[in-house]
C-alpha cells in the first residue's frame, strides 16, 4: 500500500503533461483497493507525503532483495506479457520469463528491436516470482506457488477468480491500455533511461495491446508514452510499424486451426462457469473467415480437452472494426447470439465495433453469464 500511494500521488509529477486529474483518482482508487504491503509497517499518508521518493525506492530495493526473481506473464504469452516481464526485470532486478514459446507479432518485435527473448520457464522451484499482465488464476502459468509470488503490475481487471497471494509486497493495477505503459511510467519515476531495445519493445506493447491506439482501452498515458518510446528507440513512422506488426500477426497460414485458436486465448471465470475466449486479430479477415468451420472443430476438441463450459473465438478485423464470433455448440452459439446479437452470417455473428477482448468481448459474454 504504501508504494502504491506514493506512486500515484506522484503521477501528477511524473505523468505526462496536461492528464486528467480525475483519472489519477481512479486510478487511486482501484490501487487502494487492491494494494497490499507485506512484513512492512504501514505508515500515515502524513509521513508519506514527505518522503514520497525514498519510499518509491524501498519498493525496488525489497524487489532487489527477492532471491532467484523472475518477471513472468500468463500462460499464452503475447507481446505486452513478454515486453512487460523485459521491462520489470530492467526497472526492479531479476531475470525475465515466459510460459511458453512466443507469437509471430512478438517475434516480429524481438527481430526488429534486437532484444534478447526471455527464456522459457517451466520450472519455478526455489524462485520468488512477479506477474505482469494478468491477475487471475486461470491464466497463472502451472508450477507457480502462489507463496512465491511477490508482485503484480497489471493492466487488467479484477475478475472473478483472482490469485491468492499471502506474501506479495505490491499490486498494482492501473486501467491503462497495456501493462507496458505502466512500467515506462515507473521508469520514468525512478528517472530510468531505457535501452533502445528496450524502448522498442515496450512500444510495441503499447501498440498491439491498444491495435495502433484505436482500442477502446487506449488512454491518454498509452498515446503520451508511445510518442516518448517511439523517439527513444528512433522510429520516426509509428503507424508504418504498427502495421508491420499486425502484418506479421495476420499471418496465420501456416498454423493449424488448433494453435489459431490457441495462440492468443485466455481462460476466465464468469458467474461460476470457466469459459476460454481465444481472438486472431488481423488485417486479413477473410483466410480466417474461409476456414471458419476448421476452427470450429479444433474449438469443440480444445473445449473437450479443457472440460470448460464454454469457449468463443473471436477473429478480429482489424482493418473493418468489426469481429466475426465463433462457436462450437449450440450452448456457445446461444452466449454468443445474447451477448453480441443475432445478426448470423454464415455461421458466424459478426460484431460491428467489437475489437477489444478486454473492454468489449469479455465484458459482454460476462454480463450474459452473471445474469
Amino acid at each position: 500500500m504504501r508504494f502504491l500511494i506514493l506512486c500515484l500521488a506522484t503521477l501528477g509529477k511524473y505523468g505526462p503533461k496536461g492528464f486528467p486529474n480525475q483519472f489519477l483518482r481512479v486510478i487511486f482508487s482501484l490501487s487502494l483497493a487492491v494494494g497490499v504491503t507485506s512484513n512492512a509497517q504501514e505508515s500515515s499518508s502524513s509521513e508519506l507525503e514527505g518522503d514520497k521518493l525514498s519510499t518509491v525506492d524501498y519498493l525496488r530495493k525489497e524487489l532487489k532483495s527477492s532471491q532467484n526473481l523472475v518477471w513472468i506473464g500468463h500462460t499464452v504469452p503475447d507481446t505486452d506479457s513478454v515486453s512487460g516481464s523485459l521491462l520489470a526485470a530492467f526497472i526492479y532486478g531479476g531475470k525475465p520469463g515466459t510460459p511458453s514459446k512466443v507469437n509471430p507479432e512478438t517475434r516480429f518485435a524481438i527481430d526488429q528491436c534486437g532484444a534478447d527473448e526471455p527464456k522459457i520457464i517451466e520450472d519455478f522451484s526455489g524462485k520468488t516470482v512477479g506477474l505482469v499482465d494478468f491477475n487471475q488464476s486461470t491464466q497463472l502459468p502451472s508450477g507457480i506457488d502462489p507463496d512465491s509470488i511477490v508482485a503484480i503490475i497489471d493492466h487488467h481487471a479484477i475478475g472473478g477468480s483472482p490469485i491468492n497471494i499471502p506474501n506479495v509486497i505490491s499490486i498494482e493495477i492501473r486501467p491503462w491500455g497495456s501493462t507496458a505503459t505502466i512500467l515506462t511510467d515507473h521508469a520514468r519515476m525512478f528517472d530510468i533511461e531505457l535501452p533502445t531495445y528496450l524502448a522498442c519493445m515496450g512500444l510495441a506493447a503499447v501498440l498491439s495491446d491498444t491495435v495502433n491506439l484505436t482500442s477502446p482501452t487506449t488512454t491518454e498515458y498509452d498515446r503520451a508514452y508511445v510518442q516518448m518510446l517511439a523517439k527513444r528507440a528512433g522510429i520516426d513512422d509509428i503507424d508504418k510499424f504498427a502495421e508491420r506488426m499486425l502484418m506479421a500477426k495476420s499471418d496465420l497460414g501456416g498454423f493449424s486451426a488448433r494453435d489459431i485458436i490457441l495462440l492468443d486465448y485466455k481462460d476466465f471465470e464468469f458467474g461460476g462457469k470457466e469459459v476460454g475466449i481465444g481472438v486472431a486479430e488481423t488485417l486479413m479477415a477473410q483466410p480466417l473467415i474461409n476456414r471458419r468451420y476448421e476452427l470450429k472443430s479444433a474449438m469443440g476438441e480444445i473445449k473437450k480437452e479443457k472440460g470448460i463450459d464454454h469457449l468463443i473465438f473471436a477473429i478480429v478485423d482489424t482493418r473493418e472494426n468489426r469481429s466475426y464470433m465463433l462457436w462450437s455448440d449450440d450452448q456457445d452459439k446461444a452466449v454468443v447470439i445474447s451477448a453480441f446479437g443475432d445478426h448470423v452470417v454464415d455461421d458466424m455473428v459478426v460484431a460491428e465495433g467489437m475489437i477489444s477482448r478486454k473492454r468489449q468481448i469479455g465484458p459482454a459474454i460476462q454480463r450474459v453469464l452473471e445474469k
